[in-house]
């Protein structure tokens, strides 16, 4: 009996992280499925059981963004990425739309927060006005949450009014992936247009588990979407779209206030929305990175920091050819996940879900010739 016990253990421990290079995909949405134009801006998450849970838009009648007749689509594994349930739609409106989505999970609760923009008719990013914190002139930030896995959500909330300036023309949250600090704190990325028209980076946070929401200060001029990731120390670092590079930057104070920026000139960027997250297991504390390393939109790849995102010196190209927005995942069973746009003529051809350990990304600086799996 004990023996059984044994060799139980040692399968179970072997399945939560298989030894050799391992890497799989699959494209779980493709533009023109179920009658929409395009399906764009990927966010992921996996629960505290084991689901993953995908959102993107639907952008029915074209390919840009808000405004425009934009629904939030679903779909969801519960075997690590491999097969996934039919797309359903969590968030859809009469008038106006909605898009740009990005999750989070409480830890504690189990919690599942969907942020995301909510255009009023004919309201977007560059026609939103100011002189107002909400209203139908006003692009906003809306927040919804399910307790059971993205079974059921709840009704969305306004948030705007706790933080948007009157003198802004416009914000949203950055779209992907965010997270709790380890003291609790949210952290959703956000995008201002200010009055002047000029636009940069900044994070509102809660500190009562998304009851109520306060927003720090611009980290730098220029910058644009942007991702969080809690540091071995307490550091927020924040990685930044900044024209050709990435821009960076480093918060003492739980992701408020931060250092000046300073390009990071190892992260080649077309200005583009990537994905960054903290690796801790096997004996590493480490940065996963992704994003389209091109000057232009394409070569989808994943990068690896042993030193806080000071230097990547390994990564691998995942999809060479087209490709836009990716966030990026560790899963629970130690493997990476990455969502992500990508095509052959054109990034905004499908939706792809990647899965990888690190062994693969080791492996060798060669593309990946890997193809998608069709599901059934």
């Amino acid at each position: 009996m004990k023996l059984r016990i044994v060799i139980f253990w040692i399968g179970l421990l072997a399945g939560l992280a298989p030894a050799g290079p391992r890497f799989s995909q699959v494209d779980i949405w493709r533009q023109g499925e179920a009658g929409v134009n395009t399906y764009r801006i990927p966010a992921l998450v996996e629960t505290r059981r084991g689901t993953l849970i995908a959102v993107a838009d639907a952008r029915h009648d074209q390919s840009s963004d808000l405004p425009g007749r934009i629904f939030l689509v679903m779909r969801r594994s519960f075997d690590r990425g491999t097969t996934w349930s039919p797309a359903q739609v969590i968030r859809k409106v009469e008038e106006g739309g909605v898009g740009d989505a990005s999750l989070l999970l409480d830890r504690a609760s189990g919690r599942v927060w969907c942020f995301h923009a909510y255009g009023p008719p004919g309201i977007g990013f560059p026609t939103a006005k100011p002189g107002a914190v909400t209203g139908p002139d006003t692009l906003q930030v809306h927040a919804m949450y399910s307790d059971d896995d993205g079974s059921t959500w709840s009704a969305p909330a306004d948030i705007t009014p706790q933080i948007k300036d009157p003198s802004w023309q416009a914000m949203f949250a950055t779209s992907g992936t965010h997270f709790e600090t380890s003291r609790g704190r949210y952290l959703v990325p956000m995008v201002v247009r200010e009055g002047d028209r000029s636009v940069s980076a900044r994070n509102a946070y809660s500190d009562d588990r998304g009851r109520t929401w306060k927003i720090g200060p611009a980290i730098g001029p220029g910058t644009d979407e942007s991702k969080a990731v809690e540091l071995a120390d307490g550091t927020v670092l924040e990685n930044m779209r900044d024209g050709k590079t990435r821009a960076v930057a480093r918060s003492r104070d739980g992701g408020v206030s931060f250092d000046r920026p300073v390009e990071d000139t190892a992260l080649v960027d077309p200005s583009c929305n990537a994905g960054i997250t903290r690796y801790k297991g096997r004996g590493m504390d480490i940065l996963v990175f992704t994003n389209a390393v091109a000057v232009r939109r394409e070569n989808l790849s994943v990068k690896i920091s042993y030193d806080g995102g000071r230097t990547w010196p390994e990564g691998r190209t995942i999809h060479p050819g087209p490709a836009a927005y990716s966030t990026v995942i560790v899963l629970r069973d130690g493997t990476i996940g990455v969502l992500y746009e990508r095509g052959d003529k054109y990034a905004a051809e499908r939706i792809t879900f990647a899965r990888f350990n690190l062994d693969w990304v080791r492996a060798s600086g060669r593309t990946s010739s890997a193809e998608p799996r069709r599901e059934q």
